[in-house]
């Protein structure tokens, strides 16, 4: 018995005579689909990113504030006064502890007597700037007094230190004369020695005494006294 095969049709499926075609394979692959990023790990990066800007804030916040606490306590130059060095003297001399502060006036005439006040008078001073100190000398307390009077020019400087070294012709109030200082047993310096020194268009002043009052034979070393004491006029010029 025969057996007889299908006829072939088209579109069935390849004739025995056909070449089958292969699909042509890409060279490079084609990229996997990109998948979504998961929610959850979206709010995670979230929160840690505004946790960092948090902590950004904060520090530079408190760098800020460390700087203007810094720079609120940091001295003020031009209020507070510096502490100047003791000048160098023979004899320790202390400053009085109730005039801690130097003593100023424009008006030279108010705190003088005799002549010298006329003089200021005629000649008003640019300032005078007075201080007291103290030291020991033989066992006695002796109270020197310090006046630097600043003088408009150099001549008239010069005049007044002349006019000071003239006995009997006044001087500048010393602070127990002037009432600022108490002292036992005096109401006054000029009774004791007198030292005065030309500095440009300035004339330091010094007067020394003993508490008590002093004697003659003290008269030589109240001199050294107040010769000693003039470096702190000196001193005393940079403060006016």
């Amino acid at each position: 018995m025969r057996v007889v095969s299908d006829p072939y049709r088209p579109g069935q499926y390849n004739s025995p005579d056909q070449t089958t075609r292969i699909p042509r394979v890409p060279s490079h692959p084609a990229a996997p689909p990109s998948r979504a990023p998961e929610p959850g790990k979206n709010k995670t990066r979230e929160y840690v990113l505004k946790g960092l800007g948090l902590v950004l804030v904060a520090v530079v916040s408190g760098m800020l504030w460390w700087l203007i606490q810094q720079s609120g306590n940091a001295p003020d130059s031009t209020t507070q006064p510096t502490e100047q060095a003791q000048p160098q003297t023979k004899f320790k001399f202390v400053k009085h502890e109730q005039g801690a502060a130097p003593v100023r006036d424009s008006n030279c005439a108010r705190v003088s007597y005799e002549d010298v006040k006329t003089f200021f008078e005629k000649k008003p001073c640019t300032e005078v700037v007075r201080e007291l100190y103290t030291t020991t000398v033989d066992g006695k307390k002796v109270y020197s007094s310090v006046a630097v009077v600043r003088m408009s020019n150099a001549a008239d400087a010069a005049e007044l230190k002349k006019l000071t070294e003239t006995d009997g012709t006044g001087n500048v109030n010393d602070l127990v004369k002037d009432g600022r200082v108490k002292v036992n047993g005096l109401r006054s310096l000029a009774g004791g020695a007198f030292a005065s020194k030309l500095s440009g268009n300035d004339v330091i002043i010094v007067e020394s005494d003993i508490e008590g009052g002093s004697k003659k034979a003290d008269e030589a070393k109240l001199e050294e006294v107040s010769t000693d004491a003039l470096a702190f006029g000196e001193q005393l010029k940079k403060t006016s």
